[in-house]
């Protein structure tokens, strides 16, 4: 190992971090439909955006203190 990966690794550096955002947290929970588009082809719409906990409703962007990541499968 080089001294620079040596040091990314001690240092825990990401070079893609995933923002602690409501969308990425896993009490986020959200309505989503299939919608027929204009032209023939579908969309997807999502509604409903809530926090699981609290029970109120969340902007994708927003964030608060019981973030937790959502386990990607």
């Amino acid at each position: 190992m080089s001294k620079q990966s040596e040091a990314k690794e001690q240092q825990g550096y990401e070079p893609k971090p995933r923002p602690a955002t409501c969308r990425t947290c896993a009490h986020y929970k959200s309505d989503i439909t299939e919608e027929k588009g204009a032209f023939g082809g579908t969309w997807v719409k999502e509604t409903n955006c809530r926090c699981s906990i609290g029970g109120f409703a969340v902007k994708k962007a927003a964030r608060c203190k019981l973030h937790e990541y959502r386990i990607e499968a």
